[in-house]
């Protein structure tokens, strides 16, 4: 009997301890113990841009974290409270954070998958690189069209155009010009503690967190010249992949400023199926340059990228 009470008594001492885990850290993991209210729904919110938005040192966010629990006191639903916390998410990271609805991550899923182009004008090789969004086989096939591409056609240059790419997933992007690239780090996250994460290819691979992809044939090609073709639609993913280039031999920037989103962000699900698209890093370059959300400026600004950048390619062939 003794052996049975004591047995009893040690579940209830795990259960109770596992309900304390869940009741004080379970909006980490997103599980409750009851539905959060509107308020807790709220404070798990700012918790979550205070842990690890790049700009909650300030005076203004201390400000904005206040206020927002003051405006969204009254609220009587999840949906009353997203305008004030889409007003404290910038404040807390910078333009590049954002909430997105449940629905709106629908509807990003069925985004159309946009296969990346491959054409040859005279002797130059021109990659057209679209922002991508999609499954494991899209990613798959998106890199490895890019890889076999830069491997089977006969140039002597290639332009990588990234003019419109908004972003994405930038493991295919990146897997897909890796021939392009020289193994090891492409380009580091800084957070707001100067810890440093590096984004590293090897081998056919890269550690990005995106998509499990691999190209079949990861040679490097040599000595060809490179032209990366920018502009204020390049963004996010589209900016990453183009500062994997910067400091590489044989490269030159062409067109006008990035859209300035050279930043990563960390996704936080909230109850109701709604992310938190939260900043929580800037990117230093291999030349050792941080880009805080800055745009990337072309070595030679241009009207007419595409052609300027054929005719310097035809220029550094001998």
């Amino acid at each position: 009997m003794k052996i049975g009470k004591r047995i009893l008594l040690g579940l209830v001492a795990v259960c109770a301890l596992f309900l304390g885990i869940i009741y004080f850290w379970g909006y980490k993991f997103n599980i409750y113990l009851v539905p959060p209210s509107p308020q807790k729904y709220v404070r798990v919110a700012l918790k979550n841009m205070d842990e690890l938005g790049l700009f909650t040192d300030s005076k203004e966010w201390i400000e904005t974290k206040k206020k927002t629990i003051e405006d969204t006191s009254n609220a009587k639903n999840y949906a009353e409270t997203i305008p004030f916390l889409q007003k404290a998410i910038k404040v807390a990271g910078g333009k590049h954070s954002f909430i997105e609805h449940e629905e709106d991550i629908s509807k990003r899923s069925m985004t159309k998958y946009i296969k990346p182009k491959a054409e040859i004008e005279g002797n130059t090789l021109i990659l057209t690189i679209p922002e991508f969004s999609g499954n494991d086989n899209q990613a798959s096939d998106y890199a490895n069209f890019l890889e076999s591409s830069l491997h089977k056609n006969n140039y002597n240059g290639v332009i990588v155009d990234l003019r419109g790419n908004r972003g994405g997933d930038l493991s295919p992007m990146v897997l897909g010009l890796s021939p392009l690239l020289p193994d090891g780090t492409l380009f580091t996250y800084v957070d707001k503690s100067s810890h440093s994460k590096p984004v590293e290819l090897q081998n056919g691979e890269i550690n990005s967190g995106g998509s499990s992809t691999k190209v079949s044939d990861n040679k490097k090609i040599k000595k060809a010249p490179i032209a990366v073709l920018i502009d204020n639609n390049t963004g996010s993913s589209g900016e990453l992949t183009a500062l994997c280039f910067k400091g590489t031999p044989n490269v030159k920037f062409w067109g006008s400023d990035s859209a300035g989103y050279t930043s990563a962000n960390q996704t936080v699900y909230l109850y109701d199926g709604s992310t938190l698209q939260i900043t929580s890093a800037f990117v230093k370059d291999r030349t050792n340059n941080i880009y805080k959300n800055f745009p990337i400026s072309p070595d030679i600004q241009t009207n007419n990228a595409k052609s300027s950048a054929v005719e310097w390619i035809k220029s550094q062939i001998k």
